[in-house]
């Protein structure tokens, strides 16, 4: 049997973490997949850190033979609360006729916000900000202008287009707290025997085997956009995916987490294979799922 190949997975390690069908979804769902090794450190991380996959704290994805841990900003918020020294944050849309005042602390060098007040009507978004606050530490400040993510809303399939002001929020505070509370996981033993070596650091890139860039909401755009890519190559209609999320997950497409939405898109290639009538030309206007 190769590396890669699924064998009979020994859950009894786990049963203290996870119950026994808890256990039975991470396998056959959240990280469906997964071989054993995979699986072993996945678990393992969400047990060493008190990560929630449940909760969406944490992902497991995987495209052919690649695989990626990622910690969304759930979980990292999550993670920053654990700490002792975690002294709260502070996160805010700035609209363009609100009073908004910024400034260079002289002493620590860090962005400070100096005044933020609001007035009715408050106009169009122009800006969002996030403040990670940590004892006996400067607090960080991200600031970030509606044209730095204007990108992010452009892209087909894209959250940011019905969930715009969340998004931009979720955006600032996930890069103020990676600045104040980093974390990080051992990785020099990835893809050997045991995981016991992955532990918590000070400072850390989330993402194993992965750039610490990682952005949770372009990667959901970027499976979005793969999805859509398919339907179109297919000359499927949008209406049969809109069925299809109803029926696997009983929600709305924006409402659909980045794992869900990977499933997702192993499902329709799945139908694809398996019905082939589905691939007969149909006249219809081809839109990006929102």
């Amino acid at each position: 049997m190769s590396k890669n190949q699924l064998g009979p997975i020994n859950t009894n390690q786990f049963e203290e973490y996870f119950s026994p069908k808890e256990l039975d979804v991470v396998i056959n769902s959240i990280a469906k997949g997964a071989n054993n090794e995979e699986l072993a450190l996945f678990i393992q991380i969400c047990k060493h850190n008190g990560l929630d996959p449940f909760k969406s704290h944490i992902y497991f994805i995987k495209y052919g033979n690649q695989m990626s841990i990622q910690v969304s900003v759930e979980g990292i918020l999550y993670l920053a609360q654990q700490r002792e020294d975690f002294n709260g944050v502070t996160n805010q849309l700035v609209h363009e006729n609100d009073e908004f005042e910024v400034e260079i602390d002289p002493e620590t060098q860090e962005l400070k916000i100096i005044k933020h007040s609001i007035k009715i009507p408050r106009g169009k978004v122009a800006a969002a900000y996030a403040i990670a606050k940590r004892k006996d530490y400067p607090d960080k400040v991200v600031l970030i202008e509606t044209d730095e993510v204007e990108h992010l809303k452009n892209k087909a399939g894209s959250q940011w287009k019905t969930y715009y002001n969340d998004m931009f929020k979720k955006h600032a505070l996930k890069r103020a707290l990676k600045l104040q509370f980093g974390i990080e996981v051992d990785e020099e033993n990835l893809g050997q025997d045991s995981t016991e070596s992955y532990q918590l650091r000070e400072r850390i890139d989330i993402t194993p085997g992965e750039p610490d860039d990682f952005n949770e909401e372009e990667e959901l755009n970027k499976v979005w956009d793969e999805i859509n890519n398919k339907l179109k190559a297919a000359n499927i209609p949008k209406s049969f995916l809109t069925e299809l999320i109803k029926e696997q997950y009983n929600r709305k497409p924006a409402d659909l987490t980045l794992q869900q939405v990977v499933g997702l898109s192993r499902l329709i290639d799945l139908k694809i294979n398996e019905k082939p009538e589905l691939n007969k030309t149909l006249e219809f206007d081809f839109e990006p799922i929102d």
